[in-house]
């Protein structure tokens, strides 16, 4: 059954870790890529563009879904449409922001997941990437407190433990959910 298992979580919460221990435990789950307007960190998998790149790749209706946050622009490349196409399990790095769009366009094939973490937990790996102004990262941890609370219906994998347990609890929530 094609579906999209569409990561949502904070900043820091560890999403990118969890779908390359995912990509290396699971090949025939297809982990896409994102494009950001930003230099790509070593633990993400995504694709810098310029912020005039990526506003032709949007006009040129590149991107299945695109958002806004923390002053830079993401999208999800039209290849998801191709992959799920195939009957393929697709995993993405996703936006809660962009979910409204998400659920219209994939509609029955989309698997939302918030991915949690302990907020002191959270608090040591923002220091530790070092991505951040101490200001934008208690910024960063009062929007994981609102999402905390949002989306009570939305599945969640507790990422706290060890790369291996977080993906054990990811794939039993994808396997209950996508069992035909």
């Amino acid at each position: 059954m094609a579906r999209l298992v569409y990561l949502m979580g904070a900043s820091g919460v560890g999403k990118d870790t969890l779908l390359a221990t995912a990509r290396n435990r699971y090949p025939e789950w297809l982990v896409a890529h994102r494009y950001i307007t930003r230099e790509s960190g070593a633990s993400e998998n995504s694709i810098a563009l310029s912020a005039e790149e990526f506003a032709v790749r949007r006009r040129a209706g590149l991107f299945c879904l695109s958002w806004e946050a923390h002053g830079l622009s993401y999208g999800l490349g039209i290849e998801l449409e191709a992959w799920l196409g195939c009957e393929t399990m697709v995993l993405v790095n996703g936006s809660r922001r962009a979910l409204p769009d998400a659920c219209r366009r994939f509609g029955e094939r989309l698997l939302p997941i918030l991915i949690t973490a302990p907020e002191g937990l959270l608090r040591q790996r923002l220091l530790a990437r070092g991505r951040e102004t101490p200001e934008a990262i208690e910024a960063r941890l009062v929007r994981h407190r609102q999402l905390a609370t949002a989306l009570p219906e939305v599945p969640r994998v507790d990422n706290a433990g060890t790369p291996a347990a977080s993906l054990a609890a990811l794939a039993r929530l994808v396997t209950a959910r996508c069992v035909p």
